[in-house]
Protein backbone atom coordinates (compact mmCIF):
# COMPACT_ATOMS: atom_id res chain seq x y z
CA UNK A 1 0.00 0.00 0.00
CA UNK A 2 2.95 2.48 1.12
CA UNK A 3 4.19 2.14 -3.22
CA UNK A 4 0.53 3.04 -4.16
CA UNK A 5 0.41 6.22 -1.44
CA UNK A 6 3.79 7.29 -2.78
CA UNK A 7 2.59 7.18 -6.24
CA UNK A 8 -0.93 8.99 -5.29
CA UNK A 9 1.69 12.06 -3.81
CA UNK A 10 4.10 11.85 -6.82
CA UNK A 11 1.10 12.69 -9.07
CA UNK A 12 0.44 15.75 -6.69
CA UNK A 13 3.77 16.64 -7.34
CA UNK A 14 3.26 16.50 -10.88
CA UNK A 15 0.34 19.10 -10.49
CA UNK A 16 2.38 21.35 -7.48
CA UNK A 17 5.69 21.03 -10.76
CA UNK A 18 3.20 23.23 -13.11
CA UNK A 19 2.12 25.27 -10.28
CA UNK A 20 6.04 26.15 -10.05
CA UNK A 21 6.28 26.49 -13.68
CA UNK A 22 3.22 28.85 -14.01
CA UNK A 23 4.59 31.41 -11.37
CA UNK A 24 8.05 30.80 -13.33
CA UNK A 25 6.26 31.85 -16.85
CA UNK A 26 4.27 34.37 -14.92
CA UNK A 27 7.27 36.35 -13.77
CA UNK A 28 9.61 36.32 -16.98
CA UNK A 29 6.75 37.36 -18.78
CA UNK A 30 5.78 40.61 -16.76
CA UNK A 31 2.39 39.38 -15.66
CA UNK A 32 1.57 41.35 -12.79
CA UNK A 33 1.98 39.72 -9.54
CA UNK A 34 -1.11 40.73 -8.30
CA UNK A 35 -2.98 37.87 -11.06
CA UNK A 36 -0.13 35.39 -10.23
CA UNK A 37 -0.86 35.77 -6.71
CA UNK A 38 -4.80 35.51 -7.03
CA UNK A 39 -3.61 31.76 -8.76
CA UNK A 40 -1.26 31.08 -5.93
CA UNK A 41 -3.51 31.78 -3.30
CA UNK A 42 -6.41 29.69 -5.02
CA UNK A 43 -4.12 26.67 -6.11
CA UNK A 44 -2.20 26.59 -2.16
CA UNK A 45 -6.13 26.63 -0.82
CA UNK A 46 -7.80 24.16 -3.43
CA UNK A 47 -4.39 21.86 -3.20
CA UNK A 48 -1.29 22.40 -2.11
CA UNK A 49 -2.17 22.77 1.79
CA UNK A 50 -4.50 19.47 1.60
CA UNK A 51 -1.54 17.95 -0.10
CA UNK A 52 0.94 18.78 2.57
CA UNK A 53 -1.42 17.99 5.33
CA UNK A 54 -2.22 14.34 3.97
CA UNK A 55 1.55 14.09 2.94
CA UNK A 56 2.66 15.11 6.95
CA UNK A 57 0.04 13.02 8.60
CA UNK A 58 1.38 10.02 6.43
CA UNK A 59 5.12 10.78 7.22
CA UNK A 60 4.69 11.48 10.89
CA UNK A 61 2.85 8.96 11.66
CA UNK A 62 5.22 6.28 9.99
CA UNK A 63 8.47 7.57 9.95
CA UNK A 64 11.15 9.31 11.85
CA UNK A 65 14.33 10.61 10.96
CA UNK A 66 16.16 13.20 10.32
CA UNK A 67 15.11 13.67 6.04
CA UNK A 68 11.28 13.34 7.45
CA UNK A 69 12.15 16.48 10.05
CA UNK A 70 13.49 18.42 6.92
CA UNK A 71 10.53 17.71 4.56
CA UNK A 72 8.71 19.24 7.68
CA UNK A 73 10.81 22.16 8.11
CA UNK A 74 10.56 22.90 4.12
CA UNK A 75 6.54 22.15 4.71
CA UNK A 76 7.01 25.01 7.83
CA UNK A 77 9.19 27.26 5.35
CA UNK A 78 6.30 26.74 2.08
CA UNK A 79 3.67 27.47 4.13
CA UNK A 80 5.24 30.85 5.58
CA UNK A 81 5.84 31.92 2.13
CA UNK A 82 2.16 31.83 1.19
CA UNK A 83 1.07 33.96 4.07
CA UNK A 84 4.42 36.37 4.31
CA UNK A 85 3.43 40.27 3.67
CA UNK A 86 6.67 40.31 1.95
CA UNK A 87 6.91 42.08 -1.68
CA UNK A 88 5.08 39.53 -3.98
CA UNK A 89 7.11 39.27 -6.37
CA UNK A 90 10.36 38.30 -3.96
CA UNK A 91 7.82 35.98 -2.25
CA UNK A 92 6.51 34.56 -5.51
CA UNK A 93 10.17 34.26 -6.95
CA UNK A 94 11.11 32.30 -3.32
CA UNK A 95 7.98 30.12 -3.31
CA UNK A 96 8.60 28.62 -6.63
CA UNK A 97 12.52 27.75 -5.62
CA UNK A 98 11.77 26.27 -2.44
CA UNK A 99 8.91 24.03 -3.55
CA UNK A 100 10.67 22.95 -6.60
CA UNK A 101 13.42 21.75 -4.59
CA UNK A 102 11.34 20.43 -1.98
CA UNK A 103 9.50 18.37 -4.22
CA UNK A 104 12.87 17.03 -5.67
CA UNK A 105 14.13 16.17 -2.04
CA UNK A 106 10.69 14.21 -1.76
CA UNK A 107 10.89 12.36 -4.29
CA UNK A 108 14.64 11.42 -5.04
CA UNK A 109 15.35 11.03 -0.98
CA UNK A 110 12.41 10.80 1.30
CA UNK A 111 10.37 8.16 -0.93
CA UNK A 112 13.23 6.04 -2.37
CA UNK A 113 14.03 5.59 1.40
CA UNK A 114 10.34 4.72 2.33
CA UNK A 115 10.44 2.47 -0.72
CA UNK A 116 13.34 0.28 -0.10
CA UNK A 117 12.88 -0.07 3.58
CA UNK A 118 9.03 -0.93 2.80
CA UNK A 119 7.20 -0.83 6.29
CA UNK A 120 4.20 -2.06 6.96
CA UNK A 121 1.87 0.96 7.61
CA UNK A 122 -1.04 1.24 9.65
CA UNK A 123 -3.34 2.31 7.50
CA UNK A 124 -2.67 3.97 4.09
CA UNK A 125 -5.91 3.88 2.46
CA UNK A 126 -7.41 7.50 4.17
CA UNK A 127 -4.30 8.67 2.23
CA UNK A 128 -4.98 9.58 -1.02
CA UNK A 129 -4.50 11.89 -3.56
CA UNK A 130 -6.03 15.83 -2.54
CA UNK A 131 -9.00 16.84 -4.32
CA UNK A 132 -10.88 19.51 -5.52
CA UNK A 133 -7.51 20.43 -7.78
CA UNK A 134 -8.95 22.13 -11.13
CA UNK A 135 -6.18 23.05 -13.28
CA UNK A 136 -8.66 24.69 -15.13
CA UNK A 137 -7.82 28.01 -13.43
CA UNK A 138 -9.85 31.15 -14.88
CA UNK A 139 -6.98 33.61 -15.68
CA UNK A 140 -4.50 30.90 -17.05
CA UNK A 141 -1.98 34.12 -17.42
CA UNK A 142 0.78 31.64 -18.30
CA UNK A 143 -0.73 31.71 -21.69
CA UNK A 144 -0.54 35.00 -21.98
Amino acid sequence: MTAKLITQFNNDHERLREMCLHIRQGLSTGITTERIRHYVDWASKKFLIPHIQKEEEFLTHQYKNTRIKRAMANHRRILRLLTCSCEDIKVLNLLEEELEVHINFEENIVYKEIEENSLPTKNDAHFGSSEGFNPQWNDPFWED
